[in-house]
């Protein structure tokens, strides 16, 4: 949206999709029925479109790495995590958003793969139309680099998904599975990096 100058991204600087969501989703409470939050006081209404609002923004990872590093620091004091702080409870909240966000990394193996094949789809369709208009997609939505996918998913789960869930296993425990989950399929997707590139030396060699 930003590369191409589009509207939304002249009316949304940052967080362009996110920030649209959010207006979206206050029009759909404006409409006729759709106001499920109208009983509640002004200022609880407020409180419920300001987490809305927060929660939605929280998806966009680029907003992940400060949420993070806030998380880590919080972590890192004499104190800890306090549930009875606001800030806390609402960075947890942010994090746990992009936490969602990934589902897909914890996910048992054969489920893993298939997802994560519909969302590259998505991604090489996007990177199609950004070629078409003359731009140069990142490597992670170029099509004609599909075949570094394992490489790619490696340097994804390492940086993104284990951090983020080894967070959320440091304040709830309980969400080890999580964890566990994107660590076990970060295994498999090294193995098929390492096949892929002992099959790349072996072609070197023959050639």
């Amino acid at each position: 949206m930003v590369q191409s100058a589009s509207p939304l991204a002249a009316i949304y600087s940052t967080s362009t999709m996110e920030h649209h969501h959010f207006n979206q989703t206050v029009t759909i409470l404006q409409n006729e029925g759709h106001n499920i939050f109208k009983y509640l006081s002004s200022d609880d209404y407020k409180q419920v479109l300001s987490d809305i609002k927060q929660s939605i923004l929280a998806t966009d990872l680029a907003v992940f790495f400060k949420n993070k590093t806030e998380l880590n620091s919080i972590l890192s004091t004499g104190k800890g995590f306090d549930w009875d702080a606001v800030q806390h409870r609402n960075i947890l909240t942010a994090v746990t958003m992009t936490a969602c966000d990934l589902c897909a990394m914890f996910k048992p193996w054969d489920v893993q793969q298939k997802l994560v094949y519909v969302i590259m789809e998505e991604f090489w369709q996007q990177g199609d139309e950004e070629k078409k208009r003359g731009i140069t997609p990142v490597e992670m939505m170029d099509r004609s680099k599909k075949d570094e996918l394992p490489n790619l998913e490696v340097g994804f789960i390492q940086s993104i998904c284990v951090p983020c869930y080894e967070l959320m296993f440091q304040v709830m425990p309980d969400t080890k599975p999580m964890l566990d989950g994107a660590r076990s399929n970060l295994e498999r997707w090294k193995m098929m990096a390492e096949e892929l590139e002992s099959r790349r030396k072996i072609s070197i060699s023959d050639g």
